[in-house]
């Protein structure tokens, strides 16, 4: 059972469930009753916190961090199938790069972020009061600070420059914006402050310290932070602030330049970030956190697959998971269920909305086609009718009355009605990543513990930090450790898109995928998919071929715009 933190949520949600909208929960208990006993104490400030994670990182939300990591990216799309996924274009307008603030999904993951960063300002200002003559609550105020700088990483890595809010008594309405640099010198100073008073317990497993921020997943996050460093310590204001990031293939491939890179890395070796009481550069930080986590006794998973299975909490690779549960947590996750056909969900005994799939250009990566596909694409993908080995049956198309199977290179952004009917249904390859729980009770909520950071990604970064600094022989035994783990061939040799690919064939579907390609220049390129005069829905806009680099951030949304009058739009957004 996946009790510890679980029953502190329970006990939290009893406490706090008589209070309306308009009461706060001290109307209902006071003070001295919320901080009467250790277990109390922690439900009312670090697991209170926990509680409201939701679905705003990984899960159901369209206003998710990972809905703006992914479907941005030249990996995943959701593509209009006449009639289906329309939804006035949004989709289709993030896929192409059409940043729109006024749409409600920036507002969504705009929020779902600070209210978390709100819940800790307040429970670090109420546990702080308290340190004189409880110093032991000093352990919660340091995990909860940790909590707080990985939410501010994702805050800046969206929207570049954005307000700095520490205290629950300021205004988060009233702040002005803080340089993208010295939220990410916030981020990094206080990981690092941190990460000597966490627990090196794991995450992941069960017991007391299941799904909570630990050493582990503080290095983790300090190695994203080195690893786009050169990206996050960009100032200028101007709509070019970020020229050295627009990628100059316009081919359609999105290939990582040699050349290009070779900026980025000299970027890289001037940023100094200190940690355990050392100053390192961004790649040997990125390393040593790599190093770090290895220490604390993960490695990978033997079986790729065990990490994303239904008791996945048992992973030695996973390193930080939203915990979920049918029973208890019944925290819907929609990923599963939007990318299955609706005939192929029906089968299983559950939806499928028969949506989001994998782009062509994923596919190509993955050798789809060829002789020698990488291992992982049956691992991650439906590709075909592979689906009737879980099912046992074909299924129909639920248009043509043909057998339904998937077609990973007839997706397009927009299918029109003179598009055959079976591949408007059929196209595109389906995310299989997570084993489908067949055994819940809750419709939409799972018991696989979604997967945020695992080991083989910060190997890597250890991979590619080497590479960057010029140490290209070890950068190709980490590759090729990991792809032995799948019984893929080895590389004999490793360039810079190499390593993109890498990446991309190991961690399909983990929401990474953004932020790889921003760091790799190849954000801003066209592919295969989406280039100028795509053919798109009436409701989007045409491909935004980028050539300033503004898109690397999100705008700011619109209606916090509206609230907060001290903030400005990033540069290159009109509105």
């Amino acid at each position: 059972m996946k009790q510890y933190i679980i029953g502190s949520m329970l006990l939290s949600s009893i406490l706090l469930a008589s209070c309306s909208l308009e009461e706060t929960p001290r109307s209902k208990f006071s003070e001295e009753e919320a901080f009467s006993t250790p277990k109390l104490v922690y439900v009312n400030t670090v697991a209170n916190v926990y509680s409201s994670i939701g679905n705003g990182l990984y899960g159901s939300d369209g206003g998710s961090v990972h809905t703006f990591q992914e479907f941005s990216s030249d990996a995943s799309m959701i593509p209009g199938r006449q009639g289906d996924w329309l939804d006035g274009g949004a989709w289709q307008n993030i896929f192409l790069h059409n940043f729109e603030s006024s749409v409600s999904k920036y507002n969504d993951v705009w929020n779902n972020l600070y209210r978390v960063i709100g819940l800790a300002n307040s429970s670090i200002d109420r546990l702080n009061k308290y340190l004189g003559e409880h110093p032991e609550y000093a352990d919660y105020v340091y995990e909860l600070r940790a909590l707080r700088a990985i939410y501010y990483y994702y805050v800046m890595d969206l929207f570049g420059q954005v307000p700095l809010v520490v205290s629950s008594e300021v205004n988060a309405n009233e702040v002005a914006q803080s340089n993208r640099s010295d939220v990410f010198k916030f981020v990094t100073s206080e990981l690092a402050e941190c990460i000597p008073h966490l627990s090196g317990q794991k995450s992941q497993n069960e017991g007391e310290y299941y799904g909570r921020i630990t050493k582990a997943v503080a290095y983790m996050c300090m190695a994203k932070c080195a690893i786009n460093a050169p990206v996050y310590t960009i100032d200028d204001t101007t709509p070019t602030c970020y020229s050295a990031f627009v990628g100059t293939d316009k081919s359609g491939k999105a290939t990582a330049s040699e050349e290009q890179g070779k900026t980025i890395s000299e970027m890289g070796k001037k940023i100094n970030i200190t940690l355990d009481g050392e100053t390192r550069n961004a790649w040997e930080t990125a390393a040593y956190c790599a190093d770090q986590i290895a220490s604390l006794g993960y490695r990978l998973q033997p079986s790729y697959a065990d990490n994303f299975i239904v008791a996945n909490q048992n992973s030695v690779e996973n390193i930080w998971t939203r915990p979920n549960d049918c029973v208890n947590y019944k925290i819907e996750d929609y990923n599963i269920v939007r990318t299955l056909h609706y005939n192929h969900g029906g089968a299983i005994g559950y939806q499928g909305w028969n949506g989001a799939c994998s782009s062509k250009q994923q596919m190509l990566v993955y050798g789809y086609g060829t002789a020698n596909p990488d291992p992982r694409l049956k691992l991650n993908f439906y590709t075909d009718k592979d689906y009737m080995e879980e099912i046992g049956k074909a299924v129909e198309d639920g248009a043509t009355g043909k057998d339904l199977e998937y077609m990973p290179l007839a997706v397009k952004v927009d299918f029109s009605a003179d598009d055959d009917p079976h591949a408007m249904k059929c196209a595109g390859a389906r995310m299989k990543k997570y084993e489908f729980d067949k055994s819940t009770t809750q419709q939409y909520s799972f018991n696989n513990d979604l997967v945020i950071w695992r080991y083989a990604d910060a190997l890597l970064l250890k991979a590619e930090a080497a590479y960057r600094m010029g140490n290209k022989a070890e950068a190709l035994t980490i590759v090729n450790e990991i792809r032995a783990r799948v019984a893929a061939t080895p590389r004999t040799e490793l360039t810079l898109n190499d390593i993109l690919d890498e990446r991309m064939l190991e961690l399909a579907w983990e929401g990474v995928r953004r932020p790889d390609q921003i760091r790799f220049c190849t954000f801003t390129e066209p592919t295969v998919d989406r280039f100028n005069g795509v053919t798109h829905n009436a409701s989007a806009g045409d491909y935004n071929d980028d050539t300033q680099g503004y898109t690397i951030v999100y705008p700011i949304p619109y209606a916090v715009l509206n609230l907060n009058k001290n903030l400005k739009q990033n540069p290159g957004y009109t509105k």
